[in-house]
């Protein structure tokens, strides 16, 4: 995804903590417009999020439900509760519990899930909070009243998130397991801040700084 439209607005859908290329791109809007009244699409970031595993990238779901068929609004989306709150905690510690900051940061992710937020939305906003802060991420985030068809004052991103693989980093940084798999891009920003803490806000200033040389 090409982060070299500064200071636009974005359109952007809900999100599980997503590739950190994103923020990336949210650090560089003017403002940013969640669309929470669209109809669902399956099998997105929206619920999902990739961890940089000991054996493979790992895909991590929260099974939905949809309460109105196939025409919910993603607003409306339920979360099943079956299970899978243990198995993202016991992957998260597999895969980050050597890394530097993971205990820094853990355990109010794990607060987010032991919440059991009922519509998807609220657990995704809850952790999105968390990683604003963390990231110091200022930019003003707007929700949008209704569906949102044309949107001609910026970029419309509702589209770029059916895989993680439109979200890349340009800038390498440590991660567990490395030696064996290289630099493994586009993974969730979890794993961005479990290995850089306080550093990763200012991997993503690099970022854009990056594209305004390539851009000059």
């Amino acid at each position: 995804m090409n982060t070299t439209e500064s200071n636009s607005q974005i359109l952007i859908p809900t999100l599980l903590a997503p590739p950190s290329a994103f923020y990336a791109k949210l650090i560089s809007a003017s403002k940013a417009i969640t669309d929470f009244n669209e109809t669902w699409p399956k099998q997105t970031l929206r619920n999902r999020y990739f961890i940089g595993g000991p054996n493979h990238t790992q895909m991590l779901v929260v099974p939905v439900h949809k309460t109105h068929g196939h025409n919910t609004p993603t607003c409306d989306i339920g979360i099943d509760y079956n299970g899978w709150t243990d198995y993202h905690r016991k992957s998260l510690i597999t895969a980050y519990s050597k890394s530097p900051f993971f205990l820094y940061y853990a355990d109010y992710i794990f607060a987010e899930f032991g919440k059991k937020h009922q519509r998807l939305i609220d657990l995704n906003s809850a952790i999105d909070k968390l990683i604003l802060n963390w990231l110091n991420i200022k930019t003003e985030i707007e929700k949008a009243i209704d569906f949102v068809r044309d949107f001609e004052q910026g970029i419309n991103l509702r589209s770029e998130f059916k895989y993680c693989d439109s979200w890349q980093l340009k800038n390498s940084y440590y991660q567990p397991f490395s030696e064996r798999f290289g630099f493994r891009n586009n993974l969730s920003v979890f794993d961005l801040l479990f290995n850089l803490g306080p550093e990763a806000s200012l991997h993503l200033k690099k970022e854009n700084d990056y594209d305004k040389i390539q851009n000059s």
